[in-house]
């Protein structure tokens, strides 16, 4: 016998199941969007931990990262630094102005907190300066994808051009953009009050994008040269780790002219291969330690 036609309630139902069913898609999807960043900022978490106790042991001089440039390895010494900004770029993720002060408390004696700022809108950045009295740097490190805006600034690829003729990702010019001036005022009062030998920039993921952004913008005139000579440090330094490119093409202005940046790319990590970055695709195409590589400019 056929089966009897469907009533109305029937078709009901199924509009329900559908629905359902649709919004448990898309739920999943979001989830799975935004527990990606949180997985590789675990991984790079256990990279400094195991990269952090090999330094510590006797043997420390055994333990160092290739370049892709030039395959020459970073020696212990050089590899201070950017263990240090990894930790506070990993620091910066944390929620509440305690844990960033515990956390440079577990990192020595001479780190201080100088700013925490919590991402407060769907523009802005979290991000935190540091000053570690022992090597006379004042540290900024931002945080990475955390936040549905985070998401937003992410997927805003489309290049926009600064009055200097330079592209920009859209969405970390637009973060960066809304840092600035918090960042500048607090930066260049430290730097008045105590100045430093070395600035230092720091980001995992969006966070590293952030840091070359402001940067390459000139949104942090003392890092360019820009401010008075006896506020401005001698030396700029950025570090990033797993990030994807934030320029489109070659920079024209002069503002990264003192910047001596480091890029670090774990293992098959594609973010930082994205926007057309000139890290390889393949991980046969460079030596490699640990799964993890830097590249210097």
């Amino acid at each position: 016998a056929p089966p009897p036609p469907a009533t109305g309630a029937d078709e009901h139902n199924r509009h329900i199941r559908y629905v359902c069913m649709c919004k448990c898609v898309c739920t999943a999807l979001w989830v799975a969007l935004l527990a990606a960043p949180v997985a590789a900022a675990n991984d790079w978490r256990r990279w400094v931990s195991q990269a952090a106790d090999s330094l510590s042991h006797a043997s420390r001089a055994e333990l160092s990262l290739p370049r892709v440039d030039g395959g020459e390895r970073l020696s212990p010494a050089e590899l201070e630094a950017p263990l240090l900004g990894a930790r506070l770029s990993w620091l910066a993720y944390a929620e509440k102005r305690r844990e960033v002060e515990a956390g440079l408390a577990l990192l020595g004696s001479g780190m201080e907190l100088v700013r925490f700022s919590p991402q407060r809108d769907s523009r802005g950045a979290q991000w935190l300066v540091a000053r570690d009295a022992e090597s006379g740097t004042l540290w900024v490190a931002f945080r990475g994808t955390a936040s549905l805006a985070d998401v937003v600034h992410d997927l805003m690829a489309a290049p926009e051009q600064t009055g200097a003729g330079d592209a920009f990702h859209s969405g970390f010019l637009r973060a960066a953009r809304a840092a600035a001036e918090e960042l500048r005022e607090v930066v260049e009062a430290e730097l008045r009050v105590r100045p430093c030998e070395r600035l230092a920039l720091c980001g995992h993921s969006l966070g590293g994008a952030l840091a070359m952004t402001l940067l390459g913008a000139g949104l942090l005139p003392c890092a360019s040269g820009d401010a008075g000579a006896e506020d401005a440090p001698a030396e700029v330094l950025a570090f990033t780790y797993g990030s994807p490119a934030a320029f489109h093409g070659e920079l024209r202005g002069a503002a990264m002219r003192r910047v001596r940046a480091q890029s670090f790319v774990f293992g098959a990590d594609a973010v930082p291969r994205l926007l057309g970055s000139e890290v390889p695709i393949s991980a046969k195409s460079r030596r490699h330690l640990g799964g993890t590589s830097a590249a210097s400019r």
